[in-house]
């Protein structure tokens, strides 16, 4: 009698065929495959591998056409609000680098979703382009238009001339006042 308590009553299925069987349950962490086209396997801390991520992830998201979203205009103001908005922000969490380089100039309107904005080396586009991720999004959505393009430009700036020897710092103080060269003669002076 024991038996017959502990035995559980299984209902009966109905036979499924192969072509009923249900599909295997969706991965949450499906496998990236960062290999390149030569076969070379690429580290995954690498710059390579985390732009694999990036395509992998920009796949699996919907196709939406550029016609489904609002694509409205804005002002040179609205722009630079929201851009310093943004600078504003990083300055609270103390991220001083960012809300620095979102100081350097003033971003300008050039078409009508097309921005310019200006940095002075190649190592602070870098580190503008990486806040895009996450600027981009903000500004479409702040100013209603999923258009916008930021283009960053490097203008170089001339390496700052250093005065280090006592014949180039006579030179420079020659070029500003040419008087100190007669006060040299004068005082029989040597450099």
């Amino acid at each position: 009698e024991k038996k017959k308590e502990n035995a559980t009553v299984v209902a009966p299925t109905e036979a499924k065929t192969p072509l009923e069987s249900p599909p295997p349950p969706p991965t949450t962490n499906p496998e990236i495959s960062i290999a390149p086209k030569g076969g070379k396997q690429v580290s995954s801390f690498s710059l390579a591998s985390i732009r694999k991520k990036k395509e992998w992830e920009q796949q699996q998201k919907p196709a939406e056409t550029e016609e489904e979203l609002p694509n409205n205009s804005f002002t040179q103001e609205q722009l630079e609000a929201c851009w310093n908005y943004w600078q504003e922000e990083k300055t609270k969490k103390r991220e001083q680098n960012l809300a620095s380089l979102f100081q350097l100039s003033q971003p300008k309107i050039v078409e009508n979703n097309r921005i310019e904005y200006t940095v002075p080396s190649p190592l602070n586009k870098v580190e503008l382009e990486r806040e895009f991720v996450y600027f981009l999004p903000y500004i479409r959505a702040r100013l209603n238009n999923y258009s916008i393009q930021i283009n960053l430009l490097v203008k170089e700036t001339e390496g700052k001339n250093f005065i280090y020897t006592p014949e180039e710092k006579y030179n420079r103080l020659r070029e500003i006042n040419p008087a100190i060269d007669e006060l040299r003669k004068k005082l029989d002076l040597d450099l």
